[in-house]
């Protein structure tokens, strides 16, 4: 059996056809183009749809339903879009719409919720039961499983995990609030820390890596050319990173955390010292079980896998 996942960005729509056992049979990105309005995109969601379904060699009809998730505040219990800066909705009834125009079942959810159901289904966690899921990006998302399932809280408001608060009066975030984990933890606030360190030391390694500009790579590529100013800065990092996930792991305690996001990339470099981190914190002389940290596998497919996996 098929089914559509659908990942909406404010710059770009993926989509993909997926089969039961998460093979991806036909995929396509394109712009999402928010200025033209919430009609306009969803007829052509449709229609690509469709053309995917023709790609993958089997009738539109024959298709399952349709998965989507999109970014901001998303009731998937009635299908409804309630906030959504990115594309300019609000109160948008998009399951009902896209059932009414196809005559297919659809499923909406948080996008960053369909990512962690994409990575625990078919992803880096797909042996795990329980999970929490974090994106280190220009945000912080997360999303969080247990027993397999999707735990979204009150309203499908909760698993907002980059706005746990863990200083008081700390620095200001994007959400308006103060001391946020991902005012500390984001790739601006990995490129400011780094900032910070090349003004103090503008004789590092570090400073020359970053001549051309500072990104969220920046000091780790400066670390594996044994920068001792870089790899400080990667040790700040990964302690507020840390510090997170230990009070993560102290109210829900998963088998794992999948890291996805950009920051992700850098693999061993970021995972490995959190993992040991986290598990050194939460031995309690053994009595407490392993926690496990992974980085995310499906890269930008998560999303609409995720999302096809809604209606599975």
């Amino acid at each position: 059996m098929y089914y559509a996942g659908v990942d909406i960005g404010g710059k770009n729509v993926k989509m993909g056809i997926v089969d039961d056992f998460g093979k991806i049979v036909s995929s396509m990105e394109y712009k999402t183009e928010r200025e033209r309005g919430y009609d306009a995109i969803l007829l052509e969601l449709i229609e690509n749809v469709k053309s995917l379904c023709n790609e993958a060699g089997f009738d539109f009809e024959e298709l399952i339903g349709i998965g989507i998730g999109v970014p901001g505040i998303v009731n998937s219990r009635a299908g409804l879009v309630m906030s959504c800066s990115n594309l300019n909705w609000m109160g948008v009834d998009l399951a009902n719409d896209v059932t009414n125009l196809t005559g297919k079942v659809c499923k909406v959810c948080n996008d960053a919720n369909c990512a962690a159901l994409g990575e625990q289904r078919f992803g880096s966690g797909r042996n795990y039961k329980n999970l929490v899921f974090i994106t280190l990006g220009t945000g912080i998302g997360s999303g969080i499983i247990i027993d397999g399932k999707l735990f979204e809280g009150l309203g499908c408001a909760g698993a907002e995990a980059g706005h746990m608060g863990i200083q008081v009066d700390g620095e200001k975030c994007a959400c308006g609030n103060k001391g946020c984990w991902e005012s500390f933890v984001s790739t601006a606030a990995l490129i400011e820390q780094t900032r910070a360190a090349v003004v103090k030391y503008p004789d590092s390694l570090l400073a020359q890596v970053c001549k051309d500009g500072i990104s969220g790579k920046s000091a780790f590529t400066a670390a594996r050319e044994g920068d001792a100013v870089a790899k400080g800065v990667i040790a700040k990092y990964v302690d507020y990173v840390t510090y997170g996930i230990i009070g993560l792991t102290n109210i829900l305690h998963p088998q794992a955390f999948v890291l996805g996001g950009g920051i992700s990339n850098e693999g061993a470099a970021l995972v490995l010292p959190i993992k040991k981190k986290l598990n050194e914190y939460i031995d309690n002389n053994g009595f407490y079980p392993y926690v496990d940290v992974v980085s995310a596998s499906l890269g930008n497919k998560a999303g609409f896998m995720g999302a096809a996996a809604l209606v599975m």
